[in-house]
């Protein structure tokens, strides 16, 4: 029953998924039409988890990488690379398109947040999931509302579903989410 637990709590904590939710609710606050609303969400969801995910699931297919979840640390860096590319295009197409400021730099934030974590994966599997969760919940609080700041309560939770996984140790989990508060809290202070 446990490991169903964690696993449902893993996959929509997800890295792919998180940053949806968050970029949805932002939009909402920000965007003074629905066609804006709709085009800024959409430019969002492509660049950070659909072509990350289509190309993933490329590199599956061709043999490059043995695991779609990529728990091979080894493995990760030509999937990062590409996600860090793919979100650093979509912060310039939404500058590009007139995104507020606040928007744009949740992207950015969210890159600054990929290069900090790129830069450790070879050395040591730090945990996305906790990172890029504690990121957007901080730009939530920051740019939305900082009674977003109660969903800091879920990343316990998201450490323990990816502790008792096997997929990392308490402290990756933790060093994550404190090293993507502090590089998001940075990036959104850029902005103001």
């Amino acid at each position: 029953m446990l490991d169903r637990i964690a696993a449902v709590i893993s996959i929509l904590m997800s890295p792919f998924l998180v940053p949806i939710a968050s970029i949805l609710l932002v939009v909402r606050i920000y965007a003074v039409t629905s066609q804006q609303a709709l085009l800024w969400a959409l430019i969002v969801i492509l660049f950070v988890s659909v072509l990350p995910s289509l190309f993933i699931l490329l590199l599956f297919g061709l043999g490059r990488i043995s695991d779609m979840r990529l728990i091979v640390r080894a493995e990760r860096m030509t999937p990062l690379f590409f996600s860090l590319v793919s979100a650093l295009a979509g912060a310039v197409i939404l500058h590009l398109v007139n995104a507020p400021r606040e928007i744009v730099w949740l992207g950015i934030a969210y890159v600054i947040n990929g290069v900090v974590f790129v830069l450790i994966t070879p050395a040591w599997k730090i945990s996305f999931h906790s990172g890029v969760a504690a990121g957007c919940v901080t730009a939530l609080a920051l740019l939305v509302n900082v009674q977003f700041a109660w969903l800091f309560l879920l990343l316990p939770l998201i450490a323990w579903a990816r502790v008792h996984r096997k997929r990392h140790t308490v402290l990756q989990t933790v060093v994550a989410a404190i090293l993507a508060v502090a590089s998001t809290v940075m990036a959104i202070q850029l902005s103001l």
